[in-house]
Order: C-alpha cells, then sequence, then structure tokens
C-alpha cells in the first residue's frame, strides 16, 4: 500500500508540475496575444491616421476641382458676351467703307493726342 501511495504522491507531483508548465505557457501566450494586439491597435491607429490624411488631401482636391469647374463655368459665360467673327467682319466693312483716313491725316491725330495730352484734363 505504501508503494501505491508513493505512485499516487508522485503521480500528483508530476501533474502538478505538468500544471505548473502549462499554466507557464498559458500566460506566455497571453502576453504575446496582448503584445500582438497591442501591435494591431497601434498599426491601426497609424492606419487610420494615414486614411484621414488621404481623406482630407481628396477633399480638398474636390473643393479645388469645383472651384476650378465654377471658373470655367463664368469664362464661358463671359465668352457668350464677345463679339463674334462675322460681327467682326461686318465692323470691319464698315470702317473700310467710311475710311477714317480721309477725314484726319496721320500729322492731325498726333497733333490731337498731344493736345489732350499736355492738357489740364490728362495731368
Amino acid at each position: 500500500m505504501e508503494q501505491s501511495q508513493e505512485n499516487l504522491i508522485k503521480s500528483v507531483i508530476e501533474l502538478r508540475e505538468s500544471l505548473k508548465i502549462f499554466e507557464q505557457r498559458l500566460a506566455q501566450m497571453k502576453d504575446t496575444i496582448a503584445m500582438v494586439d497591442k501591435n494591431n491597435m497601434d498599426k491601426y491607429s497609424d492606419i487610420k491616421a494615414v486614411l484621414q490624411n488621404i481623406f482630407a488631401e481628396v477633399n480638398e482636391e474636390k473643393n479645388r476641382i469645383l472651384e476650378l469647374n465654377d471658373r470655367l463655368l463664368r469664362l464661358s459665360k463671359q465668352t457668350e458676351d464677345f463679339a463674334k467673327e462675322r460681327d467682326l467682319k461686318v465692323m470691319e466693312k464698315y470702317v473700310s467703307l467710311i475710311d477714317p483716313s480721309r477725314f484726319l491725316s496721320r500729322d492731325d491725330v498726333i497733333k490731337i493726342v498731344d493736345n489732350y495730352l499736355n492738357s489740364k484734363k490728362w495731368a
């Protein structure tokens, strides 16, 4: 009976040691899992910050594109008020028909401009 008690005690001691080893391994695994979780959270935070920066830049570019589009639309509307080529040709025909050079010589125009520039209205 003593033998069986010794075997039983020995078995219990071995089980206790095995249990300690398993507990140590479990503690190591918990530490490893905690470290992996912390690393993942840090990486997640970094990625989130980068994505926020990217989204902010995309929104800035989107606003710039909308502003450029608005300016282009305004320019397009302004060009509608410009004279058309055919209108300019009609005006050219009238000017050539009237021929203002018949009424004033080059010297007359220079005198008129000089008088105007020397007058008090200009100064």
